[in-house]
């Protein structure tokens, strides 16, 4: 891995959103760039927090291990998506970063990120506010799937992914642009892998998505949709993986 001085940030970089001008020129100068290859860990659960990562271009899963050193994928990470500022105030990540293809992140290390929230009120309440979401998201899930049938968590996950690497096709159908392997959307499901193929047969079987080799399009969300209805309210999803959320398709 080689560090250089990073000069630029992605347009929705969290940091660079709420920080004052002065304060963006003086992070530009002080963070790092760092570049890693598809399965290439960012950070392991276990290691001594250094910072926090911006994913400045790329994909990456964030994932916790369990017993018998079983993976879950807790959430994805694309362009100005933050990364490990779960550690903060800790001295050890609790969970891993992998990257998903070839990627490159900012570094900022902790005690400069620290001064930051301090002296830039307006970042400190929207990171509050960003964990406030998360919490919300983690607990729900975790409630739902010690309930849900085997399909209504795979199309959940689905719902998942298309938050963060839909594309809106002109159809108003969704291209998820991310090449995950099915062991990792199973584990983002709760699911094992054949559980997760099968699921994935049937949906294709009621026109629900369209399997293009390792692509998959969300032909009709609406019925993924409806799966979730018994666990959240009928808007959520919608307010959650809402279009304003995904990348849109060139025409």
């Amino acid at each position: 891995m080689s560090f250089t001085c990073c000069t630029s940030c992605p347009q929705g970089c969290f940091v660079n959103r709420f920080c004052s001008k002065q304060s963006v020129e003086i992070l530009d100068k002080s963070k790092r760039i760092a570049l890693y290859k598809k399965g290439q860990y960012i950070f392991h659960e276990g290691n001594l927090v250094q910072g926090i990562y911006i994913v400045k271009s790329g994909k990456v899963k964030v994932i916790n291990t369990g017993f018998n050193q079983k993976t879950q994928i807790i959430r994805f990470a694309k362009d100005g998506h933050l990364l490990g500022h779960r550690g903060l105030g800790d001295k050890y990540y609790l969970i891993s970063a992998v990257a998903i293809e070839d990627s490159t992140l900012c570094f900022i290390e902790d005690t400069i990120f620290t001064e930051f929230l301090i002296n830039e009120p307006q970042l400190s309440y929207q990171l509050m506010l960003f964990y406030a979401e998360e919490l919300r998201i983690a607990e729900t899930r975790m409630k739902n799937l010690a309930q849900m049938t085997v399909l209504e968590k795979a199309a959940e996950a689905l719902l998942i992914i298309k938050r963060t690497f839909g594309m809106v096709q002109k159809s108003q159908t969704f291209l998820l642009d991310v090449m995950l392997s099915r062991r990792d959307m199973a584990e983002l499901a709760g699911l094992s892998t054949e559980q997760l193929i099968r699921c994935l047969s049937e949906f294709r079987k009621r026109k629900i998505i369209s399997i293009q080799g390792k692509k998959i399009i969300i032909l009709q969300p609406e019925k993924l949709y409806d799966f979730t209805i018994p666990y959240y309210r009928p808007d959520i999803f919608k307010e959650l993986y809402h279009i304003s959320d995904t990348a849109t398709a060139s025409n």
